[in-house]
Order: structure tokens, then sequence, then C-alpha cells
């Protein structure tokens, strides 16, 4: 299975960096698996830009935020909030929005996995109705 990217991005001034990271290695701790948190470290707006950053902390797996800001939304060095389950403003994503999000991406590669393997199969049930061997490839 591929690896999973989880990042974190975050300014040096932000309050809530530290906590939501905290909470992100919990929530991966769960599952156990071992997964590093890239920390990014933002210190521009330039910086900002470049990396589509809306604001500290955001946490993307695979390259996708996890709770997806709108598409107008802008690049900013800035505190980012959030609403809880409650509808309270916080500071970071929950840890059920955080769990959620790295089992969809953990069943997106079960389910490219099990596609893989019935392709594979099929390819060999096919190949040995027509006589062939699929374990043993053409020579030249």
């Amino acid at each position: 299975m591929a690896e999973i990217e989880v990042q974190l991005l975050y300014f040096a001034g932000c309050p809530n960096y530290d906590a939501a990271r905290r909470a992100l290695e919990e929530v991966i701790h769960e599952g156990s698996i071992e997964i590093p948190v890239q920390m990014v470290l933002v210190s521009s707006d330039e910086d900002a830009g470049f990396l589509r950053f809306v604001g500290s902390p955001t946490i993307r797996i695979d390259g996708q935020d996890i709770v997806p800001p709108p598409h107008d939304a802008p690049f900013a060095m800035a505190c980012r909030i959030y609403r809880d389950e409650e509808g309270r403003v916080v500071g970071f994503p929950s840890r059920e929005v955080m769990r959620a999000a790295l089992r969809a991406r953990r069943a997106r590669e079960l389910e490219r996995f099990q596609r893989d393997e019935a392709q594979r199969t099929a390819a060999a049930i096919l190949d040995a109705e027509a006589g062939g061997d699929a374990a043993d490839p053409p020579t030249d």
C-alpha cells in the first residue's frame, strides 16, 4: 500500500498548531499505524500563496485539506478557525474530523488495492484459459 503523507501547515505565531499536532498524533496512534506528521512552517505571504495556505493550522492528508476551505478563501498568514460538532468556534479540527479523514484515506487505498488484485486475478484466469503461463514472462 502507498504511504500516507500527513502535513500540518502552520505559522510560528499560531496559538493552536501545537495542540493540533498533539491531537493529530494521538489520532494516528489510535489507529495503530505509524505515520509521521510533517510540520510545514509557513513564514511569509509568498509561502502562503505558493502553498495555498488559508490559515494556521491546516492539516492535509496526501495534499488534501481535511476541512476544505471555500474556493475563494484567501491565502494568508492568519489563524484559521473551525467549527466543532456543536457548532462552536475552535482553533483546529476535532479529533473526529481527523479520524474520519484518515479512515477515508485508508478506505480509498483498500479499494485501490482490491481493484488491482481483482484485475491481476482476472488477467491470470484469462491467461490460464488461453493456455499461457502468467508466471513465466515471454523471452526473446
